[in-house]
């Protein structure tokens, strides 16, 4: 019986672990999707910076532009207020938007390209102020050129906002896969554990059931056996105080 007992709790035992391995396997894998989720919430919100940064750095051009034109037609230097520290605001959020994508090579390959296409633009932009100063008017090949040169910042800045977004739906995409799934294998392990607790429980307690019917005959049976003892020993007794004609009844022995 006791080895039937050591069994039964060494099933437990066995029983509880995998539920255990279960639980742990269950959570980690929550603690990991959830950790995912909220990367993947903090790309989108890295994204948006980015993209936010650039169309502020091509505001910042165009408030210049806007200050050149307006000087250029009327030499009057309030025109040039919104051109008035643009070039060093465009510097500065460059170099945020610098620090932002660090972990991009491919965005990190295209700032030195950028920096020198705002530098020339802003190059054009004071060379064609500090002429219409000296009474000297722009050429039509300048303007063309700080057409060109804001025309390729614009189209190297849709590229830079379209490789993020890009970047997102990848992430996104990975981290759908551990939505779709992971309440899945957790009502999967669950059940599992479920199950495995149940088939446990029933095992053990058909043991511990059989134990205690077999631990009753046990008891009976001694109950038998000391009642024929007695009854032996009492017709022991007389036939030793000379009463030879008693004998042992089947029925007093059941």
């Amino acid at each position: 019986m006791t080895t039937k007992l050591q069994r039964s709790k060494r099933r437990l035992l066995f029983g509880f672990g995998i539920s255990l391995l279960i639980l742990i396997g269950s959570s980690i894998l929550s603690y990991y999707s959830i950790t995912q989720l909220l990367d993947s919430q903090s790309w989108v919100s890295h994204t948006a910076q980015v993209e936010s940064g650039l169309q502020n750095m091509v505001s910042r051009m165009k408030d210049a532009e806007t200050g050149q034109r307006g000087f250029l037609l009327s030499g009057e230097d309030v025109f040039l207020e919104p051109y008035t520290n643009a070039e060093e605001d465009v510097r500065i959020i460059l170099n945020e938007l610098q620090l932002l994508t660090s972990d991009n090579p491919q965005q990190q390959n295209d700032f030195p390209l950028m920096e020198k296409m705002i530098r020339e633009k802003f190059s054009v932009i004071e060379q064609t102020i500090t002429d219409r100063k000296r009474g000297i008017p722009p050429s039509v090949n300048t303007l063309y050129r700080g057409k060109s040169i804001m025309d390729s910042i614009r189209v190297l800045t849709k590229t830079m906002v379209a490789r993020e977004k890009k970047l997102m739906v990848s992430r996104d995409a990975k981290m759908n896969i551990f939505i779709r799934y992971t309440p899945v294998f957790i009502g999967l392990a669950a059940l599992i554990s479920l199950l495995i607790t149940l088939i446990f429980y029933f095992k053990i307690d058909s043991e511990i059931k059989a134990s205690f019917q077999l631990q009753r005959a046990l008891e009976e049976q001694q109950r038998k056996t000391e009642q024929q003892i007695e009854v032996i020993g009492s017709v022991a007794q007389k036939i030793a105080g000379g009463d030879y004609k008693v004998r042992i009844q089947e029925s007093d022995l059941e």
